[in-house]
């Protein structure tokens, strides 16, 4: 037995499978005149190749076949790689659309088909160089004479749109082109994007480059950065140059005439310094008339509202989850308004963040969870649901509707009753122990006053009034109540303060941590929030001449309405640097405390 499974192993361990794979390897896009490679790729024997027809292409030399093979050996696992490589040279003889039709191959008698390419044609310099495979490297000659210019190699800033409305998504690309090699990189500042809320979408840590044709030029480009923006502001908004330095190789020709002279050219690194020209974004403010159930949503949405049961018994825990979908900036969409019985015991929301980065902004789900505990049974009716956004594609405000939503809420028989039934007294006749007659105690009653009636007491008729007046007391409080919890300003200035004490628990434990992107985003959002709670704004309206406007109606000074902005404009910035100490970290939790301190104590 043991034998037979060493010879299975063994027989195993020697097998050699072939995926029995073809494809095409081509650049996209090419010059006039350009000499480059089409390479053809099997990973098995092939019996027989088919060579493509080109049109917009001259044939130079090939199908130029090439065999390479390995073995790897792996716990005893032995896997052979065999790898047959057709290459055709071409030139692109005029500018326009070069086709290349499917090639093929027969392996093991099957025939196996490449896909068609069509490949960008451009003017260029006509210098007829030789390129390489087309895989996106860096393919032009060393400059000479150390000339090197703004047309050669350049940064590149670019947006998906420059006209948009607050809050409505934009995409923001970084790219860096060249004609040149390129030798490392120094000194880089990435863009900062005052006025709106940004997230990075591509942070690429191996830059990889392709090849690309811009202005009817083919350059190598590549993504250094893209970013989601949020315009949270409107006007003309500025983004500042981004800067870096490109270390380029110069080509330091030898001088002689021989065509081996080539062989003896020596280079140096050259460095060069470049930026990206400062944009502007216009954005317009939402049109008026937003509907009272507008949350701050941009974008395009849909919207769920569903009960956690149909029916519970009473004192029992149960919840209503509102659910938005879509894409925009469903980051930053306030919670809906959900009006529930008076009968219910409310708590705290919950929220539920589900959602990507996309090129039309942040898509997903958001999740409101609302809890509650019905203190009395019977049928309930729970008001539709509304939550209203601006559509970008329609250009309108739109609100979504729920349905009317129904709980059945039932007795608890598990509930301890208050109530105590007493059970009816039974008659007995009277028992005679002696005779019928009794005889009259004649001894000395020694009777005494026992007092007055209660109800002729001075003490029964201040108690009578005491109740009166707790009942008026009782009845105006529950009034105000009733009313404070209709009104949703006055709810959230109330609760402002414990809103943000919340959010800064949840940045002083990322600042234990040393967490920093995640420690300013809730720091930001503490400060926010503390200012659109108290002074009933919408988060979607938070401006910053409005805050200080308001502040200023309020009554705060100047220096406590500068020290908020600093802070918040402090936080913006370090969300995404690197370069913030734990030191600085701990000095903004501390200030964001002592601002909503004073605030809170002004306000």
């Amino acid at each position: 037995m043991i034998r037979l499974s060493a010879l299975v192993f063994l027989a195993l361990s020697t097998i050699t499978a072939y995926a029995q794979n073809f494809t095409v390897d081509a650049p996209n896009v090419v010059e006039k005149d350009e000499i480059f490679r089409i390479v053809y790729t099997a990973d098995a024997e092939v019996e027989e190749f088919t060579a493509p027809e080109l049109s917009g292409l001259e044939l130079l030399a090939g199908p130029m076949p090439s065999r390479m093979s390995s073995t790897n050996i792996v716990n005893g696992v032995r896997t052979d790689v065999f790898e047959i490589n057709y290459t055709i040279m071409v030139r692109a003889r005029q500018t326009g659309v070069a086709t290349v039709s499917p090639a093929s191959v027969k392996i093991d008698g099957k025939q196996y088909t490449s896909k068609a390419l069509s490949i960008e044609v451009v003017a260029g310099n006509s210098s007829g160089s030789s390129s390489g495979n087309g895989n996106g490297a860096q393919e032009s000659n060393a400059p000479e004479n150390g000339e090197v210019s703004s047309e050669d190699i350049f940064l590149k800033l670019s947006f998906s749109k420059t006209k948009v409305v607050r809050g409505e998504p934009i995409v923001a690309t970084l790219k860096l082109y060249t004609r040149v090699p390129i030798a490392g990189f120094e000194d880089v500042k990435f863009p900062v994007f005052n006025g709106f809320w940004s997230q990075e979408l591509e942070t690429p840590q191996n830059i990889n480059f392709v090849r690309e044709n811009y202005n009817n030029q083919v350059y190598s480009s590549a993504v250094l950065r893209r970013y989601i923006l949020l315009p949270q502001q409107t006007g003309d908004l500025t983004v500042d140059p981004s800067y870096m330095v490109c270390q380029i190789q110069i080509r330091t020709s030898g001088g002689g005439l021989s065509m081996f002279d080539s062989f003896f050219d020596t280079y140096q690194t050259v460095r060069k310094r470049l930026s990206t020209p400062s944009a502007t974004i216009k954005v317009n403010p939402l049109p008026s008339g937003a509907p009272a159930s507008f949350g701050g949503g941009v974008g395009d949405f849909t919207m769920e509202v569903n009960l956690s049961a149909d029916s519970i018994r009473a004192h029992e825990a149960a919840s209503l989850t509102v659910e938005i979908n879509g894409s925009g900036n469903i980051n930053l969409i306030e919670t809906p308004f959900v009006e529930l019985p008076q009968d219910f015991e409310k708590y705290d929301v919950k929220t539920d963040n589900s959602f990507s980065n996309g090129t039309s902004g942040l898509s997903g789900k958001k999740v409101f969870e609302f809890p509650f505990i019905p203190r009395s049974e019977g049928l309930f009716v729970i008001p539709p649901v509304k939550y209203s956004y601006y559509s970008i594609r329609q250009g309108r405000y739109i609100t979504l509707e729920s349905d009317t939503l129904k709980l059945k809420v039932l007795p608890n028989s598990n509930a301890s009753s208050s109530a105590q039934v007493v059970s009816g007294v039974n008659k007995q006749s009277v028992v005679n122990l002696g005779s019928d007659i009794r005889y009259i105690f004649t001894s000395s009653a020694d009777l005494a006053r026992k007092g007055r009636f209660l109800i002729a007491s001075w003490y029964f008729a201040a108690a009578v009034i005491l109740i009166a007046l707790l009942f008026l007391v009782a009845d105006k409080v529950l009034k105000e109540r009733e009313k404070l919890r209709g009104d949703v300003r006055r709810t959230r200035n109330r609760r402002a303060n414990k809103v943000a004490r919340n959010r800064l628990k949840l940045a002083q434990s990322y600042l234990a941590k040393g967490l920093q992107a995640p420690f300013y985003e809730e720091l930001h959002k503490a400060l926010l929030g503390y200012v659109s709670d108290k002074l009933s704004i919408q988060f979607a309206e938070m401006q910053r001449d409005a805050i200080i406007e308001l502040l200023e109606s309020r009554g705060i000074q100047a220096q406590e309405r500068d020290e908020l902005i600093s802070l918040i404009d402090e936080c913006e910035m370090a969300r995404y640097s690197q370069q913030q100490s734990d030191g600085a970290m701990d000095g903004q939790y501390k200030r964001a405390i002592d601002i909503i301190s004073t605030l809170e104590n002004k306000l």
